[in-house]
């Protein structure tokens, strides 16, 4: 799309989980995607973010032989955002909730860039044992 003003910048949330097929019924890992996408109002914001959701659907099979499914599972959220400009460190998707701050705040290699760069080697299902 082009830089036209009259379109709004939208998060969405979207939920897919992953599971070994045969090996559980209960336990999913589930992924929380946030996106940003450009759509002149929230219907075709929503629209377009089902559309990603549905395109993370996928199966394949692993290194041992497993057929690994990912699921497009729904939205866990869609809202504007409300910031004049995206730059560097705006607020572009937030969430209130009630409890302790030490119980939301993970330690640097907990944090997903980091998490992610440990276990890219790790199988699925051994992240979920």
């Amino acid at each position: 799309m082009s830089d036209d003003l009259s379109l709004k910048w939208y998060v969405a949330v979207i939920v897919v989980r992953a599971k070994v097929v045969g090996e559980w019924a209960d336990d999913y890992l589930i992924d929380h995607q946030v996106r940003l996408l450009r759509a002149p109002d929230a219907e075709t914001a929503y629209s377009m973010a089902l559309d990603l959701g549905a395109a993370e659907s996928q199966s394949y099979k692993n290194s041992d032989g497993a057929v690994i499914t990912w699921e497009f599972c729904g939205l866990a959220d869609l809202d504007e955002v409300r910031a004049p400009e995206l730059e560097s460190g705006v607020e572009v998707y937030s969430w209130r909730g009630r409890g302790q701050p030490d119980d939301a705040v993970l330690s640097k290699e907990k944090l997903a860039v980091f998490w992610l760069a440990e276990n890219a080697d790790r199988r699925v299902e051994d992240l979920l044992g």
